[in-house]
């Protein structure tokens, strides 16, 4: 393995302020599943809009990692009933809000959105 790029890893992950693992609900049917899934997704995005109205900067990671039996376990997440869907990495800017570059848009709606006849 890469063991030099794994400690990198581990020292990033260290100091990140702020951890909240997201998970979802594991259901019989399918299409229960599907839309739990998709309204923890809406969750997640509404909460870490919510965050950084308060100045609090956040990422969303779903790597593999996120998906292991171990980190599972880690975090105290019962497999039988929920699964894992990510990790919110959250914290300050180490400078304060006046650091915080600010971004505009890229695009705008109409450069984005489609219609259907």
């Amino acid at each position: 393995g890469n063991y030099e790029g794994a400690g990198a890893k581990m020292k990033r992950w260290i100091d990140i302020p702020g951890w909240c693992v997201v998970t979802t609900k594991i259901s019989d049917d399918p299409v229960t599943e599907q839309e739990d899934f998709a309204s923890t997704a809406s969750a997640v995005q509404n909460f870490m809009l919510s965050m950084w109205s308060e100045g609090i900067g956040s990422r969303l990671t779903c790597g593999p990692i996120t998906q292991t039996k171990e980190y599972a376990e880690l975090a105290g997440v019962n497999r039988a009933k929920e699964r894992v869907v990510g990790c919110i990495w959250y914290g300050f800017a180490r400078g304060g809000l006046a650091s915080v570059k600010k971004g505009g848009r890229k695009k705008g709606v109409k450069e984005v959105l489609s219609s259907v006849p």
